[in-house]
């Protein structure tokens, strides 16, 4: 059993890798047009870049049965609500792109005064410049965007919540609005508790899924690999294909799709393979693109 685990383990590692190559060949083909880049371009291989950022971190902390696990959670959360967003500008186009710039450029500005009431005490984090938000064509503009009728800060850079974002990009790519429901499905949950230090989340990496607890060194690697990394696999793996998907239908490249039609026959495999060896009657692995 134990060298099924690493061997499954290390084949679920592989398929993340070659996920990461075809985040890169993506980044690659919009990169290397030959129009002038557009902020939408900039945006995208920005975003898609994040992503494989946070695919490689969960790799490196993955590379030993650990607890550095633990902290995979959170990374693969950001990473699958960076597809979900990065997918729904791929659909809105330069519209969303723009709304994107214009809470980047008001949320930058108020950054540089950051206060913070902590019981008694106020915190305050300013720096001081010569200038006002009329100095900065645009500026004004994007910070009454983003401030409510009681001059509150609007933190939310869309309307759309994130089902909503899902659904507009499934009137684009069904596949890709079915991975990204699995990704965030797969990984929401249980990375808030552990984001938020709950003892729930603490339990979690212990128990998982289970009836109790993992209690010594085996119980725990069984745990680690049919429970934490197949939740981390199956987040990870379709939030990269979600927005490869729908990136690459919007902009006509149809051997990045191909691509994963072949990586998502690797995944089936895999998860059948686990499913039957899973020590578990009541658990299976079988996520279906």
């Amino acid at each position: 059993m134990d060298n099924l685990n690493e061997l499954h383990r290390q084949q679920g590692r592989e398929l993340l890798r070659l996920q990461c190559r075809a985040l890169d060949a993506l980044i690659e083909a919009i990169a290397g047009h030959t129009d002038a880049h557009s902020d939408l371009d900039r945006i995208t291989i920005w975003m898609l870049q994040a992503i494989g950022v946070s695919a490689n971190s969960i790799l490196k902390l993955t590379d030993t049965v650990d607890m550095s696990i633990r902290d995979c959670f959170g990374i693969a959360r950001s990473a699958a609500e960076t597809a979900v967003n990065v997918s729904y500008i791929a659909v809105g186009g330069s519209e969303l792109a723009d709304l994107a710039i214009r809470h980047l450029r008001q949320k930058r500005w108020r950054d540089l005064k950051r206060v913070a009431q902590m019981g008694d005490q106020q915190i305050v984090v300013e720096r001081h410049l010569p200038n006002g938000p009329e100095d900065f064509p645009g500026l004004q503009e994007a910070l009454d965007e983003f401030t409510s009728p009681k001059g509150q800060e609007i933190r939310d850079w869309t309307t759309d919540n994130i089902q909503k974002r899902i659904s507009l990009v499934d009137g684009v790519s069904k596949r890709s609005a079915q991975a990204l429901s699995g990704a965030v499905f797969a990984i929401y949950r249980p990375s808030s508790e552990l984001l938020h230090g709950s003892f729930y989340g603490v339990n979690y990496f212990w128990q998982g899924s289970l009836d109790r607890p993992a209690l010594n060194r085996e119980e725990f690697e069984q745990l680690w690999t049919n429970d934490h990394f197949v939740t981390l696999l199956t987040s990870i793996y379709f939030s990269i294909s979600g927005v490869v998907e729908v990136v690459a239908v919007k902009r006509g490249l149809d051997g990045h799709l191909k691509g994963q039609r072949d990586l998502d026959k690797l995944l089936q495999d895999l998860s059948s393979r686990m499913s039957v060896i899973n020590p578990s009657n009541d658990h299976s692995f079988t996520p279906r693109p």
